[in-house]
Parts: structure tokens; C-alpha cells; sequence
């Protein structure tokens, strides 16, 4: 077990800096050994459609991608890429790229003959078809071992004679049926999945090597990083880059507040080396998006220290911090209640409404709220906490809030204290400031720190709430409104994704407390929409597969039917609402 106290995955959790790492070459690209954060996209096409994919490629190139990613589902796709790349080079893009490969090794290695990368999914390289869950055994566990090592092992091989680099890209909603007997559906078993296929690399000297641990749920992506690079430092692996991702993030406001709760927790961490910010649309959109975040969340060497004692809270295990519920002006926060989301008191009356304000903030020096400017102050109560009175609302308002609020937590805890936080960002409407305090606040309440949100300066007062309870269903933390997880196009795709995304929003948008999962396929899709209520995926050209939860309930649905058949259903289980 892991013991989080002596070996965290960070060396000061109170000052971020970059991890150091191997460096991994890509084509003429850099990832990780303190290249620069590299910005990552994705064709929504096969490479059989040579014109479309070059296109899409060029595009992505030209608007600053470093890297661009292709899906090969056949070995057909894996062998179009020679065409696709000829042209790719002959127009002059010197871009690396990369190729995506699910189920299919014979793909897999010949896409490694044309691309400068191959990403491989621990979930379906091998353990694909041997065996259903209820099948598995200890001795099933041990004999799949061998049979990873027996079929990575010349893939590697053939990596490093020719000189590329490989992913082992882990997604939660495909882990493999092995991995999940032994670990269950967890962030451990997401990250043994890596550590199998990365001990293969090591034994064969092989360190070309980029990580990803990707999940649709920013909590658990966040965890599962976290536990990694705190694992490759116990059992003495190199430190090998990150690719960074939340997947099926959605379209929108809400795809990008996602991405930032997730990706930008861990740049702020020091995590990230390269990212990708998926977004159900147009994937040019994505590039700027990602550069803006990297911007947000840079790590500035002259951030303030914080002299505290260690953080006692697991950092890879969700637990939110026991605190003893305050009153503020007649509204209870903390303890039992969910994250409240109030606004400053002389902005706007309350009303109740679902997405209106749930407190008044009278002003930060009114009681029982106690303000900490800097880390003087922080160091200040951790040296003497009796001056402040217990039953207060602590608040830390001074730079670097995520750094600030976590020594705050660790004071609190030093002293035994179960006072509750407030967490108050002062923002101005700029995408770059709607990014940060998305990664601020989803990775404060990641680690189980927070109890009330207080955004000021937003736009208007209204939209400041509302930003609150986004950023907070972002992070899931709690849900106000309909929750969409989609994933974005690629050649796998089996409808037209941001059409129907947009149809299923216009007619699903108004319930309330019920998620839906969007997916182009079968390949991540039921796994990654495991959280949804229910989810609408791509069974096979022209037919949709409807799921409630894990379950398929409804298969072979005609395209256009599909919609009204998830109407049904979801007036079947007695939760549909009329608008």
C-alpha cells in the first residue's frame, strides 16, 4: 500500500514545479525533459479517406498543433497512413504524428512503419476476447501477464529499430476485465494497467515512452496521474512524460470548464508534459483552447512558500474534509451539505432558484468569516491557531489559491480543527480567467477541500453563480443541471456526433439531475459513460445502442428513431420531464 505521507507524488505539495522526466522525441517534437508543454489534437477521420485526413491534418498543423493523432481501426486504416503521410510531408508539414490503435496489434505494428508515434490501450492490446469478467482467475491474472509480455515484447522491439515512440494510453471506461477482477474498477487498476505494459519497455531498454491515464471523470484522472508518478518513484521506474486528457468532455462551456478541472489540476500539480483538450466539435477548436489553459495554469518560479506542516489527507482517494457546518446568513455550510454556491451580498437578491445563489457573502471581514491575505497569515494561525475562534469561515484570498487553500487545510488539521473553507476567486470575464479558476476549484475539491464557492467580478452577478455551479459539476462535485458526456469525432465515429450532440441537448436540456453519455463507438464509450444515467452509442453504421448505467437495454435502434427511443426510456424509469 501506498504510503501517501512518505512517498507523495509531488515533493512539496505547497510549491509546484515541473516534474522532471525522460525526454521522449517525436518526429522533431520534444515531450517531457522540460521541452515545453506540447498541444495535442485529433482527425475525425480514417486514413482510408486520404483527402480528408491529409486536410484535417494540415489544419490542425497550421493553427499550432504540435502533434497531430489518427485513428486505425483495421489494419486497412494502419496501411492507408504511407498515402496520408506522403502528402502530409509533400505539403511541406514537418508535424509528428501519431497513430491511435484499439484491438488490433497486426495494425499496430504496421502503422508503426509510417508515423512517428503509436499509441497502444493496455485495455484491448492483448486481454481483448480471452476471457469475460465472471471468468477471470488468479491463475487467468498470472497466464495474461506472460501473454502481454509475449505480444508487447516485439512490438517494443520494432519501436526502438525504428526509431518511434509509443503511448501506453490507459482509458478508465476500457480497462481490461483482467485488471478489473483484480482492482476493481479503480484508479490502482488504471495505473497497474500502465505499469504492466511499461515494465515490458524497461526490460527491452526501451524509454521512448509517453503515459496517459485518461477518465471522463476529472476526479479520477487526477487520481490516477497522481498515483502514477507517485508509483514510478516507489518502484524505482524512470520518470517517464504525461500525456494529459479528460475524455468525452463535451462541446462548449462545459467541455472547456471540464478540461480545466481535469488537464489543468494537473498542470498545476506539475504533472502534464503534453495535453489534449477534447472537445465534441471541429477539432481546430481544440488547439487554442489547450494553449490558453497551458498559459492559465503556468507555474511561476517566483510563487510564494508556504511554511506549513505536511497535508494529511490522501491525495489519491477521494474523502472530503470533515468540517462542523457554520451559518451564514441563515444558510448552513459545510458538514453534511453539499458545496454551496453564494454570490456577494450587495450584488443581487436571493430568489431560490435551482441556479441562483444560496448565501450572501455580506463582505470578508464579516463574522464568521476570517480572511487570510498571504502566507504570513497562514503561517501565522498555523503558529497559534487559539487566536482564531472555532465555528469560523476560513477564506485565503492571496495568490496561487490552490497552494494557499491546501497550507490553509494543513494548519487546520495540524490544530484539529474542523472549521469549513470558503473558496472566493475574484476573476474578470477573459477565457484565460474562467480557465484557471475552473483548475483552481477542481483541484481543491479533487483533494476534498472546499465547502462554499464565491466567484466575483464574472460578467454580471447571475453569470458569476452560474460559472460557480458549472465549474462545480465540471469537477463532480455536484450537479445542477443536465450533465452531457460526450466524446469528441474521430474515425471510429459511427454517426455525425456534434449534429446529434446538438440535437440531444436541444432535447434532453431541461431535466434535472440526469446525466447522458454521447459516444461515437463502442470502443470507450459504455466504460466512460459509467458514471451517466443513461447513453446513447454508436452500435454500427445507421443503428444506436441505448444503455441505462452498464446495460445495454436497447440495441440496433435505427439512427433516426434513436432519440425518441431514449425519450421512452427515460419516461419508462419515471424520470422525464416535460419542458
Amino acid at each position: 500500500m501506498l504510503d501517501f505521507t512518505t512517498l507523495p507524488y509531488v515533493d512539496d505539495r505547497f510549491k509546484a514545479v515541473r516534474r522532471e522526466t525522460v525526454q521522449v522525441r517525436v518526429g522533431d517534437a520534444l515531450i517531457g525533459g522540460n521541452a515545453p508543454i506540447l498541444v495535442q489534437s485529433m482527425t475525425t477521420t480514417k486514413p482510408k479517406d486520404v483527402e480528408k485526413t491529409v486536410a484535417e491534418t494540415l489544419a490542425l498543423a497550421k493553427v499550432g498543433c504540435g502533434l497531430v493523432r489518427i485513428t486505425a481501426p483495421t489494419f486497412a486504416d494502419a496501411a492507408g497512413l504511407e498515402e496520408v503521410m506522403k502528402r502530409v510531408r509533400a505539403a511541406g508539414c514537418t508535424v509528428p504524428v501519431s497513430a491511435d490503435i484499439h484491438f488490433q496489434p497486426k495494425a499496430a505494428f504496421e502503422a508503426l512503419k509510417w508515423v512517428e508515434k503509436v499509441r497502444i490501450n493496455p485495455g484491448n492490446f492483448v486481454d481483448t476476447g480471452i476471457l469475460t469478467l465472471d471468468q477471470q482467475t488468479d491463475k487467468s491474472f498470472e497466464e495474461g501477464k506472460e501473454k502481454v509480455a509475449e505480444a508487447f515484447t516485439p512490438f517494443v522491439q520494432e519501436a526502438k529499430r525504428l526509431g518511434r515512440a509509443i503511448r501506453i494510453g490507459v482509458n478508465h471506461g476500457s480497462l481490461s476485465a483482467r485488471m478489473i477482477y483484480r482492482y476493481g474498477d479503480t484508479v490502482e487498476g488504471m495505473v497497474e494497467s500502465a505499469i504492466e505494459y511499461l515494465a515490458v519497455c524497461e526490460a527491452e531498454h526501451f524509454d521512448q515512452v509517453v503515459l496517459s491515464l485518461k477518465s471522463s471523470n476529472p476526479r479520477v484522472a487526477i487520481s490516477a496521474y497522481r498515483l502514477l508518478a507517485a508509483r514510478l518513484k516507489q518502484e524505482h521506474f524512470k520518470p517517464y512524460p504525461f500525456h494529459v486528457g479528460v475524455t468525452e468532455a463535451g462541446a462548449g462551456s462545459d467541455g472547456r470548464l471540464k478540461s480545466a478541472a481535469g488537464i489543468g489540476a494537473l498542470l498545476l500539480d506539475g504533472l502534464a508534459d503534453t495535453i489534449r483538450v477534447s472537445l465534441t466539435e471541429d477539432p481546430v477548436a481544440e488547439v487554442p483552447v489547450a494553449q490558453e489553459l497551458i498559459k492559465a495554469c503556468e507555474l511561476k518560479a517566483d510563487a510564494p512558500k508556504f511554511a506549513v506542516p505536511v497535508l494529511e489527507k490522501d491525495p489519491y482517494h477521494y474523502e472530503r474534509r470533515e468540517t462542523i457546518p457554520v451559518t451564514l446568513a441563515g444558510v448552513k455550510i459545510g458538514g453534511s451539505e453539499p458545496v454551496r454556491v453564494g454570490m456577494k451580498a450587495e450584488a443581487v437578491s436571493l430568489t431560490g432558484e435551482r441556479r441562483n445563489a444560496e448565501f450572501a457573502l455580506p463582505g470578508l471581514d464579516a463574522k464568521p468569516v476570517v480572511e487570510f491575505k498571504d502566507p504570513m497569515d497562514i503561517a501565522g494561525f498555523a503558529a497559534n491557531p487559539n487566536a482564531v475562534p472555532e465555528g469560523s469561515l476560513f477564506c485565503y484570498t492571496g495568490p496561487e489559491m490552490v497552494m494557499g487553500v491546501r497550507a490553509l487545510a494543513s494548519a487546520l488539521y495540524a490544530a484539529n480543527r474542523k472549521d469549513p473553507i470558503l473558496l472566493y476567486a475574484k476573476i474578470t470575464d477573459s477565457e484565460k480567467d474562467t480557465l484557471r479558476v475552473s483548475a483552481d476549484i477542481g483541484s481543491l475539491v479533487t483533494d476534498g477541500l472546499g465547502d462554499a464557492v464565491v466567484i466575483d467580478g464574472y460578467k454580471n452577478p447571475k453569470d458569476s453563480v452560474i460559472l460557480a455551479f458549472d465549474i462545480l459539476q465540471a469537477a463532480y462535485c455536484r450537479r445542477s443541471k443536465t450533465n452531457f458526456i460526450s466524446c469528441p469525432s474521430c474515425g471510429r465515429t459511427l454517426y455525425d456526433i456534434q449534429q446529434v450532440m446538438g440535437k440531444i441537448k436541444a432535447r434532453f436540456g431541461h431535466l434535472q439531475d440526469i446525466s447522458i453519455g454521447i459516444m461515437g463507438c463502442i470502443v470507450n464509450g459504455p466504460g466512460e459513460m459509467a458514471d451517466a444515467d443513461f447513453g446513447y452509442v454508436g452500435g454500427g453504421p445507421g443503428r444506436i445502442t441505448l444503455f441505462e448505467g452498464k446495460t445495454a437495454v436497447k440495441k440496433n435502434i435505427p439512427e433516426e428513431d434513436a432519440i425518441e427511443e431514449l425519450v421512452n426510456l427515460i419516461k419508462e424509469r419515471g424520470r422525464w420531464q416535460e419542458p
